[in-house]
Formats: C-alpha cells, sequence, structure tokens
C-alpha cells in the first residue's frame, strides 16, 4: 500500500492449472497457528483506535494507521474511520465501516454525505482497515487471508505487513487489488536493499475472480525467499531478500489512488457500497 517502485505485469510461476476455484490454501507442514481471527464473534468493540479489548479467538484490532487519520497516502480518497471517530467535530460522527455476520468480517467504503464531508476534511468517502499492531507480529511465517474483493472502478484491497518497529519500507503485500480489473492481483515486496532489474512484485493478470467468491490470499516468509500464493498456487517468488524484522498485519479497503493506472478514482461507474469480505485471517509460524 506505500509507493511503488515497480509496476510489472505477468504471470509468471503461475502453476499448472488456472481454474479459479475457491479453494482453502494448505500450509505447509512444520507451521503452527500463531495468530487468528475466524471472525465468529461478532463483537464490534473490538476494532478500535488504540486495537484494544478482544478475547482469546478473537483478537482486538486498531482501526488506523500510525499517521493520523487525516493523513491521505498515496493520494487516496478516503477517510479510515470508526464509530468513535469526530474527525474535526465535537462528537464522534458515528460512522462504523465494520459489520460481523455468519463468520465473516465485511469492511465498507462508502459515500460521505455532503453535510459531513467539512469534518473530514473534505473527503468524500469513508472506509476501514483493521491493524495487529498492537496484538501481533512477528518475523518470517506463513500469513493468509481467505477473502472475496469488491468489484468496481476506484477499490483497492489489501493485505498486507509492515515493521512493527516502524518506518518504511519494507512492505510485504501477500494481496493487492483493483475492482476495475477483478481478474489480477499484485503480490510482492518493496525493500530498499533489492538491487535495480529485480522486481519486488508484478501484478498477475488471469490469476482469479477476485469477485466471484472466497478466495485464499497467502505468503510464505523465510530468511532466503518470500512466496505468494493464490488458493494454494505458487504466483510469484521474491528470492534472495532485506527483509528481517518483525512485522504485524493490515487489512484495508481504500478508494482512488496518485496513478490511475494503478487505481483509477471512482466515477459515476462505482457501485457503491464497495464491500470486502473476510472470512479469515490467520498467522503461522515454524515449530
Amino acid at each position: 500500500m506505500g509507493r511503488r517502485a515497480f509496476f510489472g505485469r505477468a504471470a509468471a510461476l503461475a502453476l499448472a492449472g488456472s481454474g479459479a476455484g475457491a479453494a482453502r490454501c494448505s500450509v505447509p507442514a512444520g507451521y503452527a497457528l500463531s495468530f487468528a481471527d475466524e471472525f465468529d464473534d461478532a463483537d464490534l468493540s473490538r476494532i478500535n483506535e488504540e486495537g484494544r479489548g478482544g478475547r482469546p479467538g478473537a483478537p482486538a484490532w486498531r482501526s488506523r494507521y500510525r499517521h493520523a487519520r487525516s493523513t491521505a497516502i498515496n493520494a487516496e480518497k478516503q477517510v479510515y474511520v470508526d464509530p468513535a471517530y469526530a474527525g474535526s467535530a465535537q462528537a464522534p460522527l458515528g460512522l462504523q465501516p465494520f459489520s460481523i455476520a455468519g463468520g465473516v468480517l465485511t469492511i465498507s467504503a462508502e459515500r460521505v454525505a455532503p453535510p459531513l464531508q467539512p469534518l473530514l476534511g473534505g473527503q468524500r468517502y469513508f472506509s476501514g482497515v483493521i491493524t495487529s499492531e498492537r496484538t501481533h507480529s512477528q518475523r518470517y511465517g506463513w500469513f493468509e487471508m481467505r477473502a472475496r474483493l469488491p468489484p468496481g472502478r476506484g477499490f483497492w484491497p489489501a493485505f498486507w505487513l509492515l515493521p512493527q518497529g516502524g518506518g518504511w519500507p519494507p512492505e510485504i503485500d501477500v494481496l493487492e487489488a483493483s475492482g476495475a480489473r477483478p481478474r489480477s492481483v499484485h503480490l510482492g515486496l518493496i525493500d530498499r536493499s533489492r538491487a535495480k532489474g529485480r522486481p519486488g512484485g508484478l501484478w498477475i493478470d488471469d490469476a482469479v475472480d477476485t469477485t466471484d467468491g472466497f478466495h485464499t490470499y497467502a505468503a510464505e516468509w523465510t530468511a532466503e525467499d518470500i512466496r505468494f500464493f493464490v488458493d494454494g498456487r505458487l504466483l510469484f517468488a521474491s528470492g534472495a531478500h532485506g527483509l528481517h524484522e518483525p512485522m504485524y498485519l493490515l487489512a484495508n479497503l481504500a478508494v482512488g489512488s496518485h496513478d490511475p493506472n494503478w487505481i483509477p478514482d471512482p466515477d459515476a461507474s462505482t457501485p457503491f457500497p464497495g464491500r470486502l469480505q473476510i472470512d479469515h485471517i490467520r498467522a503461522y509460524r515454524r515449530d
């Protein structure tokens, strides 16, 4: 979700078969579950400004990035909120981008009502982000999200990792997608130490229809390599890298960007609300 140094496009390293079945990933042998949310607990109070609360099996999530909510990155057009966020008002605005039903977390991107736009820095859309910054981080492991992504111009869902110690880069993008390109996914990493000519990520076309049902997006991060999977199929491998510090998990639904060739801004055709539906998020580490 940070600024990009490479915008490749390929279908390299795809394994045999191109079917888009919603298969669940098979975690490699030798891994043990280290963090999980199956979203069977519908308590939304555990998604909040400071990432407080939660209980075993239902962890707390922080509902913002480390920087101020009013700071837009990548020229995105949304502000990330939870019901307690007041913007520049004197009381919470009560905007709720999160819901949990049937074991699925939904993050919705919606239009901001015109009277509220001045209270949100003029932004026309609101959406949600969840991060495990205050609850879980780890170095190396297997990370996965099973989700259904929203169709429509302007929607930018992502599942990614950032360093617990702060700073940027590095970044691991287990998944990025564009609602305008529902059959494509972007996978990769942002690594300052990576030599020129060695792409850290790429768009994979015709990988899967991200909107036709739930699919599992995963990355295996080891000291030697980072490998990226969709429904158990290996689609990209980074090779040697410089990412060796604990990282935490994020999932979000952005709206628009600085680059129309990357994520175009929404227009009259965009089917609001956009909904990122997440069946589970899990992390595993070696036994």
